[in-house]
């Protein structure tokens, strides 16, 4: 039989033996073309309801295909092989995929461009992106993990908590520019990770990745596979990426900082930018040298000044549009910042 379904989450409800899949594959099976082969299609199935769930799994489109159909609490990740001779058509999801080649060579189709993955390779597909991949030996082995975007700071909470080429590819900043539909990386036939996914992989094949604490072992794996991928990158061209994402994170920080200077906090802002507290506060002293406090002060001064200059607004209105309540509370600040009291500052300007 070269048939068989089991339940289960779409990933795993059909599975193909290697004759029928080298046929769709040699025959570039696909649902603008399946018909002039459908005589010889149908043979290769037990009966014709088991036909048509073939084509609904593999060749019909379902429009955006989302891991709420399939990953089920206390799940946040799940993993999956990709099968081989499938000549997969484009389609969307609302997770970041992954792929890595455990074995042999592939493509990876995303919108207009082809990417060509070698064994040890690894590539993230953002959510939204049309896409499509393919393995053609017999020995290749593709293996695809499902991750949530929501679940990202708890499933990565070290590789999130520093500026790194994940965390600025998973900032939410990133996910509509066209520089983050993907992301390639080499691990250079590292052994650690080919261990790791091989442990996930196992996992997921023994159905222990979706106990409790086979999700908690899961995860731990998935985390020390990004580690492990960072650690193999250049030092001195990590410490220059470092800089320039510290750079442009703060940049970020300053803006979001100056369009909600009434009620911002250290904590609203680390959320921000899935940091951590205590990181946000030592960026913020490493890169200007002053608290997140004291930051704060700098740009409410700033546009306090920029305010008594370009408007006839009251003191105690732009007290309360810069977020400092009480007006005697704003005249102590402002002097100690400028050295002189508002309305002095306003005739002076």
């Amino acid at each position: 039989m070269t048939y068989t379904e089991k339940s289960g989450s779409r990933f795993e409800q059909i599975f193909i033996d290697e004759p029928l899949r080298k046929f769709l594959y040699e025959n570039e099976i696909t649902l603008d073309n399946y018909l002039s082969h459908q005589d010889e299609l149908k043979k290769l199935f037990p009966d014709e309801e088991s036909y048509h769930t073939f084509l609904n799994a593999y060749l019909s489109s379902s429009g955006i295909i989302s891991y709420r159909q399939f990953l089920k609490a206390p799940q946040k990740i799940d993993l999956f092989l990709h099968p081989r001779y499938i000549q997969q058509r484009p389609h969307i999801h609302d997770f970041y995929e992954i792929k890595y080649l455990l074995k042999g060579s592939g493509t990876v189709h995303i919108s207009s461009e082809l990417i060509f993955l070698k064994q040890s390779d690894l590539c993230l597909i953002s959510p939204y992106v049309p896409h499509s991949s393919e393995i053609y030996s017999d020995d290749a082995i593709m293996v695809n993990l499902v991750l949530p975007s929501e679940h990202l700071q708890c499933l990565l909470p070290r590789v999130m908590s520093f500026p790194n080429i994940f965390q600025q590819y998973f900032s939410p900043d990133q996910t509509l520019s066209a520089e983050s539909r993907f992301l390639h990386c080499s691990t250079k036939q590292d052994p650690e990770i080919y261990r790791l996914v091989q442990s996930l992989l196992e996992y997921y094949s023994k159905k222990k990745g979706r106990t409790i604490s086979g999700n908690l072992i899961s995860e731990a794996y998935l985390e020390q596979i990004f580690l492990q991928i960072l650690s193999l990158q250049p030092a001195e061209k990590e410490e220059e990426r470092n800089r320039i994402n510290e750079e442009q994170t703060l940049e970020t920080m300053t803006a979001y900082i100056r369009e909600n200077l009434q009620d911002v906090s250290l904590s609203e802002i680390s959320k921000l930018l899935h940091f951590s507290t205590p990181y946000t506060s030592k960026l913020i002293r490493k890169k200007t040298g002053y608290t997140f406090q004291m930051l704060l002060l700098i740009l409410r001064m700033e546009k306090a000044a920029e305010l008594l200059k370009g408007t006839d607004w009251p003191v105690d209105r732009i007290a309360a549009e810069i977020g400092l309540t009480g007006k005697t509370n704003f005249y102590r600040q402002f002097k100690n910042f400028y050295g002189m009291s508002p309305a002095t500052f306003r005739k002076k300007e």
